[in-house]
């Protein structure tokens, strides 16, 4: 039975509506409380009488933590994402490592909570940080075939006016 849920913003005030009735549904009774960011705290006291001002300016970070959260004993954190497949909110997910939880959901647009394990999350780090090493990989493969490509098209073509045609002298 979940008693406390932690709800983090980082979507829409639409969606977040749409979240917040979805709780309501699934854990009639349970206490919800908002962390959101300062310029979102007036609009946050619609949903939940606990609000949490997150006390950076920048994006939720695993390490910016914010420790009066565990004093708070949540059984639940969940995560409403503006998207179906949650990409893009891997810092939100690694934040919610640094927050005492029994277990951690995703909402993402149809409403469906996602369970979000410790090792699903550490997988999504993994899997970006592959992606982001082919991408380097191959951008510098792209860039060194420019580097050395490049000039040595130019020595070829060099001396040649347009539209004529390299031929081998005869004589």
């Amino acid at each position: 039975m979940m008693k406390n849920i932690l709800v983090i913003r980082c979507t829409n005030l639409q969606h977040l509506d749409k979240v917040f009735s979805k709780l309501r549904t699934e854990f009639p009774g349970a206490k919800t409380a908002l962390l959101t960011h300062r310029h979102g705290a007036l609009q946050a006291a619609d949903y939940t009488d606990t609000v949490i001002v997150y006390p950076y300016i920048e994006n939720y970070g695993f390490f910016r933590r914010v420790k009066s959260l565990n004093d708070m004993g949540f059984d639940a954190i969940v995560v409403p994402v503006g998207n179906v497949s949650g990409s893009g909110f891997l810092n939100v997910f690694l934040f919610t490592l640094t927050i005492k939880a029994r277990s951690r959901f995703m909402c993402n647009l149809p409403l469906e909570l996602k369970p979000l394990s410790r090792l699903k999350i550490i997988g999504l780090m993994l899997r970006n940080s592959l992606y982001t090493l082919a991408s380097l990989v191959l951008s510098a493969a792209a860039g060194a075939i420019l580097l050395v490509g490049w000039p040595v098209f130019a020595l070829l073509t060099k001396g040649r006016k347009k539209g004529q045609i390299a031929t081998k002298n005869k004589y």
